[in-house]
């Protein structure tokens, strides 16, 4: 699939129509990312901005040029944002698509693996200059607090079938077409366009279409919910039923988090506050956030820090020797 023969400003207008309405607000970063000695570094070149789109595409060349400059790749929020500065999760109040973003494969590729998992063909199609990013543009905005727990609970799952990126959470960035992908540059890397491959704003689809994808989500929500239950029934601990902060408590693991690691550390040391030992405290996140998709590897790293934290907090302050 070649991309279209567009120049890349008209790419990226007709990209931001399909995404966004004229009023709403697009949030721009800018980050120069590199390996080095084995480990991936990244820098803020300047600082976020929020622009409506028409202004987005009046400043390509400028915006552009900067990031070419500055071996800053340019990246967009994929949902509208409310106002100026928002940028977290729980800031997100529209969602106007489902998006992944598969690492390492051509367009002909990813195809393939949707076909093959019994996805739909998406509205919008990119080449990242890495990989493929689709998205699968809705009927309907989602509006609610139970839609937008549904579009969180379900994208994993979606990304899951295909072999998507892991990061699934609603105020997701990712490369708009029209830009260069620069990363590595400092190391020599040549940059390389992200170009539009594909732009059918009218192919749109319900959330019924991926209604398989919220069984599953659904399904998994219960099992944990009754292996939690076990586990209040084998520990003793009173738990999920008879102790409604603890239910609180490790709901936050179903909740949009910009962050995942630093939110599963904050559950886990609640969790240590009320008294819960490690093995209590497993089987009720086991199933969740990065629990689920890193192990018992993850959680032992994070339990361990969890309870260092949760010993400072408890000891008493060292006397004055002055």
């Amino acid at each position: 699939m070649k991309a279209l023969r567009l120049s890349p400003r008209r790419q990226l207008e007709r990209f931001l129509s399909a995404l966004f309405r004229p009023d709403e607000w697009v949030e721009l970063r800018f980050i120069e990312s590199w390996q080095q000695a084995g480990k991936k570094h990244s820098r803020v070149a300047r600082a976020a901005e929020w622009l409506r789109p028409a202004t987005l595409v009046a400043r390509h060349a400028e915006v552009t040029e900067f990031a070419k400059r500055n071996r800053a790749n340019v990246y967009f929020g994929v949902c509208p944002r409310m106002k100026p500065g928002d940028s977290q999760d729980d800031q997100i109040r529209t969602v106007r698509c489902l998006w992944c973003d598969i690492d390492n494969v051509t367009a002909d590729e990813a195809f393939a693996r949707w076909e093959k998992a019994d996805v739909p063909a998406p509205s919008v199609v990119v080449g990242s200059g890495g990989g493929i990013h689709g998205y699968w543009l809705l009927d309907r905005d989602v509006r609610s607090t139970s839609g937008w727990r549904i579009v969180s609970a379900l994208l994993p799952h979606f990304y899951r079938s295909f072999g998507g990126d892991h990061v699934q959470n609603l105020s997701r960035i990712l490369r708009p077409p029209g830009t260069l992908n620069v990363k590595d540059a400092r190391n020599g890397r040549r940059p390389r366009p992200c170009t539009l491959l594909a732009c059918d704003p009218g192919l749109r689809y319900s959330l019924r279409a991926f209604q398989r994808w919220i069984d599953t989500a659904r399904t998994e929500q219960q099992q944990r919910r009754r292996a939690e239950r076990m586990a209040s029934t084998s520990s003793g601990v009173r738990l999920p039923n008879d102790n409604p902060e603890v239910v609180e408590i490790v709901r936050n693991l179903d909740r949009p988090a910009r962050d995942r690691s630093r939110r599963d550390f904050a559950v886990v040391c609640d969790l240590l506050r009320l008294r819960l030992g490690p093995e209590e405290i497993w089987p009720l996140v086991a199933g969740s956030s990065k629990f689920e998709s890193n192990g018992r590897a993850y959680f032992d790293v994070t339990v361990a820090n969890a309870q260092r934290c949760v010993l400072l907090e408890s000891s008493p302050p060292a006397e004055d020797s002055a």
